[in-house]
């Protein structure tokens, strides 16, 4: 309820249209139980809920978006597999090219559509530009440990399929946390001033033209600089 109340306000005046009184009526739960339950020493039940609900939304993305790309990563591969178990290597580039186009697509238009990533994004930033609860910043500091851990190992898992083999001098966890901050960056801008979407390039059959997002043209750049093709 708490969260649904967010959606509409936003965050711009802090979370003073977060109530616990408002929540227990939207939810329809026991009054009682709900200030039993945010009863906490030295804090009221009011800032507990609120802290409760900041903790929450900085759990979101770790529920959402990952697992909905690595099924679609999972999906699309499916229906490639003669592509990924050929010896011709550049038709093993040529589908990673579009996978690269389409899952970061994806990725990347779910991080932008989100209304919960922008209510993650404006909370992640008051917390680390002012003083935050220590549990806010543990919260913070765990979620993107296991975001940059899970993406990790779906880069891993594409990469073995691929025969590509991550450069000596990297750590898989540096590949996830580029790509990761990269579209993080690229999400929600406000500037008309470049293109994010809908850039055209020649990487179809027969050099046909598709669209790119701005985000999958860079995650091919991080792969090409990151990974190497294993000719053996």
């Amino acid at each position: 309820a708490a969260l649904a109340t967010m959606r509409v306000s936003g965050v711009e005046s802090g979370l003073d249209s977060v109530t616990l009184d408002e929540a227990i009526l939207d939810a329809d739960v026991p009054r009682g139980m709900a200030y039993k339950i945010w009863r906490i020493p030295e804090v009221t039940p009011q800032d507990a809920f609120r802290q409760a609900t900041v903790l929450y939304v900085l759990g979101l993305p770790a529920t959402s978006g990952l697992p909905a790309t690595r099924e679609y990563t999972r999906t699309e591969l499916g229906k490639r597999t003669a592509e990924l178990e050929s010896d011709d290597i550049e038709v093993r580039r040529a589908l990673l090219r579009e996978v690269t186009r389409t899952v970061g697509e994806f990725n990347y238009t779910a991080l932008e559509d989100s209304v919960n990533w922008k209510l993650y994004s404006a909370i992640r930033t008051a917390a680390i530009t002012r003083p935050a609860e220590p549990a806010v910043l543990d919260a913070l500091k765990a979620g993107e440990d296991y975001l940059i851990a899970m993406y990790s190992e779906l880069y891993l898992e594409v990469a073995k399929l691929f025969r590509l083999t991550l450069r000596p001098e990297y750590k898989i966890e540096e590949f996830a946390a580029a790509t990761y901050a990269v579209n993080e960056g690229l999400a929600g801008r406000l500037s008309s001033k470049y293109r994010r979407s809908g850039i055209s390039r020649a990487t179809g059959e027969a050099g046909a033209c598709q669209d790119w997002t701005l985000f999958s043209i860079a995650f091919e750049a991080l792969i090409d600089h990151f990974f190497k093709w294993d000719e053996a």
